[in-house]
């Protein structure tokens, strides 16, 4: 018998129909032989609706009861499932993050997990009955008072779950059938990944890919957590799984693969727009470090792109990109002539983009860069900041130049995609392994278009 956490996205459980079919799934599971821990996140559209309730009763929302009004998202597509999974005979109850055991730091809207415990869930399951936790919420174990995880937190819940029962591995269950090279919705030709390393998956997801949230891939890694990406549509088909390169469940007994010396393929194409680029010109080494220093203590989201001077003085310029909801903060910051950030020039670009490719080892491939930069040059794509590391090539761009931009650049890299060689491995070789069917790096064929990834 395994034990499973399933973690269903915003659009997995967006109806009442939606959530009678989690409910069929997770009993499927159950009827297989299987233990399930369920995550839930809240209904598609829920949480938007709080937070524009929030914007209408007050343009400053106090962090700690924003952060209460946004638990209830979650908490109502819990207890609907919940519902729905004992009108199928499957015994459930609903737990709230807090509930279920989930402590965390006292930062209100972008909380750590820094502990879990999960004894009220290993109750459940030893009483044959399925837990359902609302995620995406925790509680300050400082103060005692509802947390939020911040962005794709439904996911982090759900690896952290895992990891604290000892899970077999973590499902996460979204309107995609896996990993793709890029958003099979508008790159022709993108293809999904039968799996990825942790490293691929993580580089993927801070440059962009939505299907998986960077939090989770750090966790899971950290946790040895392997994690599998499925559709809603269907519990048996298409998936990608995401790991150490080690193993996956359903491994045959024996079966072991190893790179032979090939390169690894490029792992996708990703972008981010609603970007803001700000330069800053003639600005003191001390200056950098004092205003570096406050954009931390505030936990300001913000990407060093460029820093330099020209070794004959102590003034140089500064690139900075920064979403654009954190603007205000940042012009806040500059206009604060207390600080002693006082600057001669300061300019700002709007509407950008980040385009990246990632592939482990791109950064060392010397003629990689120039690949990059000639594609974006054919289709007239803006392209500044160039950002070299050893598996993300990143550049930015213009927003209204993302589309295209991402095509030719995955038409690009990805014409001829480049996968491991596989072999049986010495006799001797005791590591648990992935199935020689999913080997990392391995592409499937074109799938249709389908919806975005929660």
């Amino acid at each position: 018998m395994a034990l499973i956490v399933q973690k269903y996205g915003g659009t997995s459980v967006a109806t009442p129909d939606k959530v009678i079919e989690a409910a069929r799934q997770i009993r499927a599971a159950r009827e297989d032989g299987n233990q399930v821990v369920v995550v839930v996140s809240a209904m598609g559209g829920a949480t938007d609706e709080l937070l524009r309730l929030a914007s209408a009763v007050t343009a400053r929302p106090d962090p700690r009861e924003l952060d209460a009004l946004l638990c209830t998202g979650e908490a109502a597509s819990a207890g609907l499932l919940s519902l729905a999974l004992n009108h199928q005979g499957v015994a459930s109850r609903s737990f709230s993050g807090p509930e279920a055991g989930i402590r965390t730091d006292h930062r209100h809207g972008r909380a750590t997990i820094v502990e879990v415990d999960p004894r009220r869930l290993r109750e459940e399951l030893a009483r044959g009955a399925v837990p359902v936790v609302a995620g995406f919420q925790g509680e300050s174990i400082a103060t005692g008072a509802r947390t939020t995880l911040g962005r794709g937190g439904s996911d982090t819940t759900g690896v952290a779950l895992a990891a604290a029962l000892g899970a077999d591995h973590c499902e996460i269950v979204t309107d995609v059938a896996g990993v793709y090279t890029a958003d099979p919705r508008t790159v022709a030709g993108a293809r999904r990944h039968t799996s990825l390393l942790y490293e691929e998956m993580a580089e993927l997801a801070v440059s962009g890919a939505k299907v998986l949230a960077s939090d989770s891939v750090d966790y899971a890694r950290t946790h040895g957590v392997d994690l599998k990406v499925r559709s809603n549509s269907a519990a048996i088909g298409p998936q990608t799984w995401v790991g150490d390169g080690r193993r996956a469940a359903g491994a045959a007994a024996g079966e072991f693969w190893t790179p032979a010396g090939r390169l690894r393929g490029i792992a996708g194409v990703a972008g981010r727009s609603g970007l803001v680029r700000c330069v800053l010109r003639r600005i003191t080494s001390d200056h950098v470090l004092r205003l570096l220093g406050e954009l931390v203590e505030r936990e300001t989201e913000v990407e060093l792109r460029r820093y330099g001077n020209l070794g004959t003085e102590d003034a140089g310029d500064i690139a900075l990109t920064l979403p654009e909801d954190s603007v205000e903060e940042m012009r806040e910051l500059l206009a604060d002539t207390d600080r002693g950030i006082r600057l001669d020039e300061a300019h700002w670009t709007s509407n950008l983009a980040r385009l990246s490719v990632v592939g482990l080892g791109i950064g060392r491939q010397p003629h990689a860069p120039l690949r990059l930069l000639e594609a974006l040059r054919s289709v007239g794509a803006a392209r500044t900041d160039l950002h070299v590391t050893s598996n993300r090539l990143s550049v930015l761009t213009g927003r209204s130049d993302l589309a295209a931009a991402t095509q030719i650049v995955h038409d690009t890299f990805l014409s001829e995609p480049v996968t491991p060689l596989v072999h049986p491995a010495d006799a001797d070789h005791t590591r648990p392994a992935w199935p020689l069917a999913a080997e990392p790096g391995r592409l499937d064929v074109a799938m249709p278009a389908l919806a975005a990834a929660e």
